[in-house]
């Protein structure tokens, strides 16, 4: 074992940091301490490939060779892939705030993916964003301004800034369980329903992001509308008149 190690020279020492580099890195890959769609994996492949390569210029192998500058021509492109993306994927605040509301933890890419297939728009004072036993054909995210969520005729709650509208239904596309009526100029991002559900089918990591952050928003437009109903005045009780 003693002369194991003394016989290991520089080149093989290096040969080996490369070849323990891609163990390491793709059990990192596999048990998830790492994302293939990140800078640390393909930078990792990077390093690990030139070790190996310049371990070879002692004993040179052909074939081996080969895979290393494979391997350090696609972990380049991956690199270069990731910067573009993160450049054109840099977002103005009302985009970042869809992101922390709607999407968070998502990646910045696939974020973007996402936010291309909505429109921006605004909404004047009266505009209603979905009629309550009517089917919700978008699904809305406010920016700014207000609306009055109305049951049967009766507002029971508030959406403003930092809200979802039409989460309930738009998977489904049951008719909405309440109307929702613009009480304040309102800006938007808007997304067609059945569009999105066919985006959400062919991205399931969209999905799953987006479901998560749904579920918190429809939690706090639960509390909204409880705290709203336990404000509004109790009728008086009729008077009783005198035996």
């Amino acid at each position: 074992m003693q002369e194991l190690f003394t016989d290991i020279d520089l080149a093989n020492a290096i040969g080996i940091v490369g070849v323990s580099l891609y163990i390491a890195n793709y059990t990192a890959l596999q048990t998830g301490f790492v994302r293939g769609q990140g800078y640390v994996y393909p930078t990792v492949c990077l390093v690990a490939a030139c070790c190996v390569l310049a371990s070879l210029m002692q004993n040179f192998n052909l074939s081996s060779a080969v895979i290393q500058v494979t391997w350090i021509a696609i972990s380049i492109i991956g690199i270069v892939r990731m910067y573009f993306l993160s450049v054109t994927s840099r977002f103005t605040d009302q985009e970042q705030m869809f992101i922390t509301h709607m999407v968070n933890g998502l990646t910045e890419h696939r974020a973007r993916d996402l936010l291309n297939t909505g429109i921006w728009m605004s909404a004047s004072p009266g505009t209603i964003l979905t009629r309550e036993g009517q089917p919700v054909d978008h699904l809305s995210f406010v920016v700014s301004g207000n609306a009055d969520i109305v049951v049967r005729s009766k507002t029971i709650a508030t959406s403003g800034a930092g809200m979802a509208i039409g989460e309930i239904t738009y998977l489904t596309g049951e008719p909405a369980t309440a109307t929702v009526r613009v009480s304040e100029h309102m800006h938007l991002l808007r997304f067609d329903a059945e569009q999105l559900r066919q985006f959400i089918a062919k991205n399931a990591d969209i999905g799953a992001a987006l479901e998560q952050n749904m579920a918190n928003h429809l939690r706090s437009k639960l509390v909204s509308m409880s705290e709203t109903a336990s404000q509004a005045p109790v009728p008086a009780a009729p008077d009783t008149a005198a035996a």
